[in-house]
């Protein structure tokens, strides 16, 4: 019998997260045709991992897309978003400048670098707005990321550590899944709204699993269903 050894090659989908475009807008609570707009090649938001044909997200690129959501819903205009990106992109020599644990430490002076493209001054008001989204909204998302050795995230805790659920590109695709014992939370949300009344405690004994991963995947689905 001829063995044939299978090259080490790490696959392109393998290990960044796989999100439709619906996956995404789901976690994100937001339009999906908002979404589609700012994937759009010559959006100049984010950058593509895969073809943009592919309509296929990576967990990098959904982090970067939660932080333009969170810029925008604190008044940051579209125009300063822009400018941040590329700054920070030149700045931390990454693809995804957002999400990377140096613009943590240094937002204020990625938004310090923007100027009035004709007047080559600095947009004071926007300045403002975009210290004030750093130091009230995103510091607080930062804490809910981890980091590997590289400075980009590796895992995001949307109800903080405590409440168990995690994405992970390495795990299950980056889907929220319970973080001890991997299950989907809308796996377990699913099978609570099949059990028809039951408790909780039902559905964990199904699964053989703590309570509170079932009653963390309960909250999590209906917080972003909200």
């Amino acid at each position: 019998m001829r063995w044939v050894h299978m090259a080490a090659t790490k696959h392109p989908h393998v290990g960044v997260g796989l999100y439709s475009l619906s996956d995404a807008a789901r976690i994100l609570n937001a339009p999906p045709s908002t979404l589609r707009y700012w994937i759009k090649p010559d959006s100049g938001f984010i950058h593509r991992h895969f073809d943009p044909s592919e309509k296929t997200l990576t967990f990098n690129e959904l982090m970067e897309l939660h932080f333009v959501k969170l810029f925008t819903e604190e008044g940051v205009s579209v125009q300063t978003i822009r400018k941040a990106a590329e700054a920070a992109a030149k700045k931390y020599r990454t693809t995804y400048p957002f999400s990377v644990k140096r613009f943590d430490t240094d937002g204020k002076t990625v938004f310090a670098t923007l100027v009035d493209d004709e007047t080559d001054e600095v947009r004071i008001e926007d300045l403002r707005r975009g210290q004030y989204v750093f130091e009230h909204i995103l510091r607080p998302f930062f804490r809910k990321l981890d980091y590997d050795t590289s400075i980009e995230p590796s895992r995001f805790w949307p109800m903080e550590k405590a409440g168990r659920i995690v994405l992970d590109p390495t795990r299950k695709f980056g889907k929220p899944i319970d973080a001890d014992t991997g299950i989907p939370t809308r796996t377990l949300y699913d099978a609570v709204k099949a059990a028809r009344g039951r408790s909780t405690a039902s559905v964990a004994d199904w699964f053989g699993i703590p309570v509170a991963a079932v009653d963390a995947a309960v909250e999590f689905e209906r917080s972003i269903a909200a």
